[in-house]
């Protein structure tokens, strides 16, 4: 089974991606074919250096052979550069490609997989399992050609000169093929588990300095060192137990390439001093056989390179190979605007197995205002969350104007719909940016205006760049109510159809939530709102209150029909006043 996946990650490496730079790989080869042949050639100038020159005094040799070698070296030179060139310029092609696959999987993979993924693992996916892979594939289309050709070419050379002295020289080498094999296939485990341990540790990185404010408050920082340093300890024993694996190479193939030099010198000595062969020729045998020492050695340590990249390449193969189904559709959007009541269906869900919704039905009319409210975790959100489909595993059936949003593309559903969460999400960029987000091919004016009417024009009097501030990463240079109000501008200038709240203003106090929503009253008069409430006094003017209770609808109706008809309702009211009291 292992062999089979070894050679299904090899053979995907091959022919969905190497195989594309066909003539690169191609002119590498020439250049390390030549690199070979020219180290070969100066293992063959020895002879002629030794026999012709210093044993019979050919000045003319003497002319040719420095010439001769200085020309052999600047054309191996030359070679060995174009063909490294070549091969790394091949392997970051490759990578690029291999990245941005990943990245588009990523853009299309369904909020479940993102639910039941780790950020730190899917980062590292990207960046340190493509370098174990790029190091992989430099070292082993240049390694493995480029030194078994230098292999061919002395060992040309050397049979040449001596094909008894040569079988001498090479009979203790297969003794190494059976350890290499076993290292390359320890090293391939270990670095699998080193590289998904890499992943764990990213993403305690990122969670620890995410959410740094919780870890000073709750004084927890000797919890999060404790984590992040049995995470590193775990890490850090699997680099030495690699390193006491692969090291294990070195003095086997030394005490090898040893045993081989032993040999070849004592048989070498017995031919030149039984006049069978010259010294020219025993030298250049030598040479070469010195030369080929370290292509041989070079071979057995390449082997872990690769295993380390294939290892790599299983969990970068694992991420593409995503299942179908927890994909999104990808499609060309249509650019057409969704217009009439939504509806939602005896709709029912379940998320692992744990019911959230039970046969709701719910009516939002067109361009009207529409609240939930609820108890925490009674389902409003997973309701919220299931109009622009972030979730399609559902029962029942949702309408908007008479379409069933499964039969729209996803780019065309959610472009109808602006959403702000209670969980305020932007970018390390500038406020400015971050609003054009919504409709990149906004005006700056439109920007200017809504920024005023959202309330961002105030605080940002106070910023040196304006509304050209870069934020920070999630925008924390920004208190909470300041990055809800870029949030809601971004909705609001994206002018969709559909808006939903859910709890946008929870981070807002009363006078600027109520100005807030005075704004999104006055500019989305025409547009269907959808508003998970976190303040009943923001809601009192709906057309529609739903009062959810346990994944069910319990009641709904004007403010003032549930005031007198519903329990739940009246009791999230007077818990409302008992907090502005207190």
């Amino acid at each position: 089974m292992k062999s089979s996946k070894k050679h299904s990650v090899t053979s995907r490496i091959i022919f969905n991606y190497l195989i594309n730079h066909k003539f690169k790989i191609l002119l590498a080869l020439i250049m390390m074919i030549i690199s070979a042949a020219a180290t070969g050639l100066h293992a063959w100038l020895v002879r002629p250096a030794l026999d012709e020159v210093l044993i019979k005094g050919n000045k003319e040799m003497l002319f040719l052979i420095p010439i001769a070698i200085i020309i052999v070296t600047l054309v191996k030179g030359l070679a060995t550069y174009t063909h490294s060139y070549q091969m790394s310029k091949v392997a970051h092609e490759i990578i690029a490609k291999l990245q941005t696959q990943m990245f588009e999987k990523l853009m299309y993979l369904n909020m479940k997989f993102y639910n039941d993924s780790k950020s730190g693992n899917l980062i590292s996916r990207l960046i340190n399992d493509t370098y174990y892979l790029r190091l992989a594939i430099v070292k082993s289309v240049t390694g493995i050609i480029k030194d078994v050709l230098v292999i061919i070419f002395l060992l040309g050379n050397m049979f040449y000169q001596s094909w008894t002295l040569t079988l001498f020289a090479f009979f203790a080498f297969p003794l190494a093929l059976w350890p290499i094999r076993k290292i390359g296939k320890s090293i391939r485990k270990i670095t699998y588990t080193i590289q998904s341990e890499i992943a764990v540790f990213s993403n305690v990185l990122t969670e620890s300095i995410r959410g740094i404010k919780q870890v000073k408050s709750y004084t927890k920082e000797n919890y999060e060192k404790k984590r992040a340093f049995e995470t590193i300890d775990f890490i850090k024993k699997y680099f030495t137990r690699s390193a006491f694996i692969s090291n294990q190479l070195s003095p086997l193939m030394e005490f090898i390439g040893s045993l081989a030099i032993a040999l070849s010198i004592y048989a070498g000595g017995t031919f030149v001093l039984n006049e069978t062969m010259t010294t020219g020729q025993f030298m250049s045998f030598l040479v070469s056989l010195l030369l080929a020492y370290q292509p041989v050695k070079a071979l057995g340590n390449l082997n872990i390179s690769v295993q380390e990249g294939l290892a790599g390449a299983e969990r970068i193969f694992k991420l593409l190979d995503t299942s179908d189904n927890k994909m999104e559709e990808i499609s060309n959007k249509a650019s057409i605007k969704l217009d009439g009541d939504i509806l939602l269906k005896n709709i029912s869900f379940s998320y692992d197995q744990k019911n959230v919704l039970d046969n709701i039905n719910i009516n939002i009319p067109k361009n009207k205002k529409v609240a939930l409210v609820g108890l925490s975790g009674s389902g409003k959100s997973t309701i919220a969350n299931l109009i622009p489909r972030f979730f399609d595993n559902y029962r029942g059936e949702i309408t908007i104007g008479s379409k069933n949003i499964k039969e729209l593309h996803l780019k065309d559903l959610r472009n109808n719909i602006s959403i702000v969460t209670q969980e305020t999400v932007l970018f390390n960029d500038t406020i400015k940016n971050n609003i054009k987000y919504g409709r990149l091919e906004v005006s700056d004016e439109e920007i200017e205006n809504v920024a005023k009417l959202a309330g961002i024009s105030e605080f940002a009097k106070s910023l040196e760049k304006k509304l050209d501030t870069v934020i920070g990463e999630s925008g924390i240079k920004l208190s909470g109510g300041q990055r809800q109000r870029v949030a809601i501008a971004r909705a609001i200038i994206k002018n969709a159809p559909i808006l939903i709240l859910d709890e946008a203003t929870s981070s807002l106090d009363n006078i600027t939530e109520n100005k807030i929503y005075k704004t999104i009253k006055d500019l989305m008069k025409d547009k269907t709102i959808l508003i998970i409430a976190h303040r009943l006094s923001t809601i009192e003017d709906s057309d529609i209150i739903y009062v959810v209770d346990n994944g069910r609808i319990n009641s709904f109706g004007s403010h003032e029909d549930l005031i007198n008809n519903s329990e739940i309702y009246k009791k999230l009211q007077l818990r409302e006043k008992l907090e502005n009291e207190f």
